[in-house]
């Protein structure tokens, strides 16, 4: 079996993977979309949600502009 030890999800315990159809899968949904913004490390299901995601917790013109009740999206 292959194991992975990627963080943010499998580098405290390594995830043993059965074979390379799991190993793509196991990727896409663990280490491909993850905020490396601060230190975050959210992983998300696909890259806008991981956009959104920067844009509301991360983008200082976003907070601003949420301050003032205007849409940041």
């Amino acid at each position: 079996p292959l194991i992975c030890t990627l963080p943010p999800t499998c580098h405290r315990q390594s995830t043993p993977i059965a074979n390379t159809n799991d190993l793509e899968r196991h990727y896409a949904t663990y280490h491909a979309h993850v905020c490396e913004l601060k230190g975050c490390g959210c992983v998300f299901p696909d890259g806008r949600l991981l956009e959104l995601h920067q844009i509301e917790c991360h983008d200082p013109i976003a907070a601003l502009r949420k301050d003032r009740g205007d849409k940041i999206v």
